[in-house]
């Protein structure tokens, strides 16, 4: 953006005005790619829990990080989920007879699961846009953590977008953070930018470590494992390697049970 755009932030107005930039023209074009960078950052956090500042040191404008005010507790992980599901229980969710098999599904899995206990399947729930999976989820989620379990709930397209604004050390904690999650819900797999690396470094790693330490693993997605295999995970980018599209689905198998979630659409 052009300064005379970037000045309409109130944000970036305030911290002008706090520092007595309002006539120095030339410093602002000269910072200019950093308060872009912060207008970005404002509205797609680089880090996690973290709220990007603007700081004036020397005639020189720079960003640094602050621990949100609202940042969740250590044993929750949350990456793309809307604020909207961040409260949700299973007393909120709609029951219907196209909906009742993945709902009962859930709460069987919250009542009988415990930390020390053996490896215990989670959901793969498909079904078409609207009709609840994300919400069923987070209710899931949200029960789990009252109980003290560590959660992770992970939007492929936001976790997309969030590996490709981080450095590599950063994208190496997030991955393993995921990974080591107590129990994870992979959400709207099948959607985002798939590429060769966000498939064998990303999904598939993190696959292959939740499959060997059998921690409890969930999906959402509009395919089912099948069409999700050929139509998604078998061509990124132009290059098809149905092999390791197999591979991936039969890890998804072994960590859940492919559950089908009907019903209109709530959207």
């Amino acid at each position: 953006m052009k300064l005379d755009e970037i000045l309409k932030n109130a944000q970036i107005s305030q911290f002008i005005n706090e520092n007595g930039l309002t006539e120095k023209q030339q410093l602002l074009e000269d910072n200019l790619d950093v308060l872009n960078d912060y207008i970005s950052q404002t509205q797609q956090p680089l880090f996690p829990d973290y709220d990007p500042k603007l700081l004036l040191i020397d005639d020189k404008i720079d960003i640094f990080y602050e621990k949100s005010t609202d940042a969740l507790p250590e044993n929750l992980l949350r990456i793309g989920q809307s604020k909207s599901l961040s409260n949700v229980s299973f007393a909120d969710f709609q029951v219907d007879e196209q909906r009742n098999e993945a709902f009962i599904a859930a709460i069987s899995f919250v009542e009988h699961y415990t930390l020390d206990q053996k490896f215990r399947k989670g959901i793969y729930l498909w079904g078409n846009f609207g009709v609840g999976k994300s919400y069923l989820m987070s209710a899931m989620l949200n029960e789990l953590a009252a109980k003290h379990v560590e959660t992770a709930f992970v939007t492929i397209s936001a976790l997309i977008n969030r590996l490709n604004e981080s450095q590599m050390l950063e994208k190496q904690r997030l991955i393993r953070k995921i990974a080591h999650s107590r129990v994870l819900v992979f959400d709207d797999l099948g959607a985002g930018d798939l590429t060769t690396w966000f498939r064998d470094n990303v999904i598939a790693a993190i696959l292959d470590d939740r499959m060997n330490y059998q921690r409890p693993t969930f999906f959402t997605s509009n395919f089912d494992i099948k069409s999700l295999q050929d139509q998604y995970l078998a061509v990124a980018r132009g290059v098809a390697e149905p092999i390791k599209a197999a591979r991936i689905a039969e890890r998804i198998k072994f960590l859940s049970n492919e559950i089908k979630m009907g019903g209109e659409s709530h959207r």
